[in-house]
């Protein structure tokens, strides 16, 4: 028999979290723990009440946590944090409360195929051995290794998790909005920052930051939210994205991330390549164009130039051009982790083995060998192949909408990974693999609308 979740089982879960809410605060006054340890079970007894009650609440609490996360380092290695976030508890509650529900309401299922299922298994499982195998040779630590597979994992269970989860066109349009105002958010709190002279970057990142990462996020909703206006929606949604966008792309600039300038430049030509609304997409960029030489801001100008600007300090030269240092160390680093890849060159090192690297194909070179820089680019491929496939099988226009924007915000990722370790930034690959799930369970939705 098929149990009724919420109606059945509504009074049990409330008994449940009350006992549990009652005896947190009597262990709080009889063991006389932190009163914020307290506040912080309450707080998880809470999400883990929501959801088991609401899934989809308490997966826009963690959409709004993806970039609203402070992060407790537990340790590190060389160029890299050991961090646990906010978010990755939350998932952990969610998942959690997902597995109960399954266990309950047989009508729910566990695990759902996808078209990417295959690629991703073989890239964890690639990831996994080549970790065992650098663990027994020494070239990483297994409980480092096996932290940051647990987070790969965690990206694809978040996928899992969502796929599962979608059913209807409402669902996608709620969770669609719950990114936007997250990202309208994260973009004023960039704004705020540019006063101070500073390189924007997200909350929660320290006194540093890591505008990169900002940048990359930005990209990835700036083409979601571009996809979607060059549909036939409603003129209210049209303009609101259209602000949106606007919105976003002032802080985008004044990240200062040349990275990320360059991956834009692809998205875009993706849009007008995929849209048949060229010439607004032309129009704008030349608007965009003529704004920037217009205003001028002296910051932009000067990163740009500062690339290739000649001078004492500047070590590698392409051609006549002499690269800044920042470049020339990055890809000094590149030489010397290619001579480390030949000592490893099947499996690689094992993930963390690779200590601090920017570019992402580098990284799954050394820590995964030539068969892990192969199982992550087929499934690099996987994805583009079946999103774009998805979007010329889609006739509602917010679905079309939203699988080109998503294609060129990916494809702009790709172009990103290749100075940024892009494809393991939680505050990108949250997001990312949230609405992939979404476009991957599109086809299945528009059948049964």
């Amino acid at each position: 028999m098929r149990i009724d979740w919420q109606e059945q089982k509504l009074g049990s879960v409330i008994l449940i979290l009350a006992i549990l809410v009652i005896g947190i605060l009597l262990g709080q006054v009889i063991t006389g723990f932190s009163y914020k340890i307290a506040l912080a079970l309450l707080f998880f007894a809470i999400i883990l009440f929501v959801a088991l009650v609401n899934t989809d609440a308490a997966l826009a609490i963690l959409i709004f946590s993806m970039l609203f996360s402070p992060e407790i380092i537990l340790g590190e290695i060389p160029g890299r944090d050991i961090v646990v976030r906010l978010d990755d508890i939350l998932l952990a509650i969610i998942t959690f409360a997902w597995f109960a529900k399954t266990a309950i309401n047989k009508g729910l299922g566990l695990f759902i195929r996808t078209r990417l299922n295959r690629a991703i298994v073989i890239y964890i499982l690639v990831c996994l051995i080549a970790t065992l195998k650098g663990a027994a040779l020494g070239h990483v630590s297994f409980l480092k290794g096996l932290f940051f597979l647990l987070r790969y994992f965690e990206y694809f269970l978040l996928f899992i998790l969502v796929a599962n989860h979608i059913h209807n066109r409402k669902q996608i349009k709620f969770f669609l909005n719950v990114f936007f105002i997250t990202c309208a958010l994260v973009s004023l709190y960039g704004i705020m920052q540019i006063p101070r002279g500073v390189r924007v970057s997200a909350p929660f990142e320290g006194e540093v930051g890591e505008p990169n990462t900002l940048g990359g996020y930005l990209i990835f909703l700036f083409c979601i939210a571009v996809g979607i206006f060059l549909q036939n929606v409603p003129k209210r949604a049209k303009w609101t994205l259209a602000g949106l966008a606007v919105l976003m792309f002032i802080p985008f600039l004044f990240t200062l991330s040349r990275a990320s300038y360059l991956a834009i430049i692809f998205s875009y030509l993706t849009l007008i390549m995929l849209s048949k609304r060229k010439i607004i997409l032309v129009g704008a960029l030349a608007t965009i164009i003529i704004s920037v030489l217009v205003f001028r801001p002296d910051a932009v100008f000067s990163r740009v130039k500062y690339t290739f600007s000649g001078g004492q300090a500047r070590l590698v030269k392409i051609g006549n051009t002499r690269l800044d240092s920042s470049s020339s160390a990055r890809i000094i680093s590149w030489q010397e982790s290619f001579e480390d890849w030949k000592k490893n060159p099947i499996l690689g090192r094992g993930v963390s083995g690779s200590g601090f690297i920017d570019g992402q194909y580098i990284v799954n070179l050394v820590e995964t060998g030539i068969i892990g820089l192969f199982a992550f680019l087929w499934l690099l491929w996987s994805i583009y192949k079946h999103s774009l496939s998805i979007h010329r099988e889609m006739h509602d226009e917010l679905y079309k909408g939203l699988t080109l924007g998503f294609i060129a915000g990916f494809v702009g990722l790709t172009i990103h990974a290749l100075t940024a370790n892009t494809f393991i930034i939680i505050r990108i690959m949250e997001p990312f693999w949230f609405i992939a799930a979404i476009v991957m369970m599109l086809p299945e939705i528009e059948e049964k609308e």
